[in-house]
């Protein structure tokens, strides 16, 4: 009998579930401080990762100061991103106009859809041999690829029908 190895499957799902866990915790303002961070997180990468690169490659100076290392494109983006969400996520006050609180299914499916578009995004980030590798080795981590417009896409979807249909106007 041959020893079970966890997959990256199992990974993905305890971090959506304790994504989960996360939003039902904290409630309504962290999971939106955590979605609204995923986003600025996506676009401070697409903004400052080759700079920062071109920085710890040694072509760019900061304050008459430079770095000399091989720190990876992708190691770059992956830490930027992380760092963004973690400062954002923890320090994004959003009690403006709290006059409801979320239904629990809401809650839900907005900690669900922030776990996988971390997690995509992070995965996006990896160099294309890694992620084929991890792909070939599981039943589920493609999606997070294949469908990557859909999971930057649905947190939209779901602020205009799921929370528009919960005011009152």
């Amino acid at each position: 009998m041959s020893p079970t190895v966890p997959t990256w499957d199992l990974f993905l799902a305890i971090f959506i579930a304790i994504t989960v866990l996360y939003g039902f915790m904290m409630q309504r303002e962290k999971i939106m401080a955590a979605l609204l961070a995923s986003y600025m997180g996506i676009v401070i990468v697409s903004v400052w990762a080759n700079p920062i690169k071109d920085f710890f490659e040694g072509k760019k100076t900061i304050a008459n100061t430079w770095i000399q290392a091989s720190a990876s494109p992708s190691t770059i983006k992956i830490i930027i991103f992380l760092v963004i969400v973690a400062l954002v996520a923890s320090k994004a006050d959003l009690t403006i106009g709290r006059e409801s609180a979320m239904a629990p299914f809401e809650i839900l499916l907005y900690s669900a859809i922030t776990g996988i578009l971390i997690a995509a995004t992070v995965f996006s980030y990896l160099p294309p041999e890694v992620q084929q590798t991890i792909t070939s080795q599981t039943r589920i981590v493609h999606f997070l690829k294949d469908y990557y417009t859909l999971w930057l896409l649905t947190p939209v979807v779901l602020m205009i029908f799921v929370t528009s249909r919960r005011r009152n106007y």
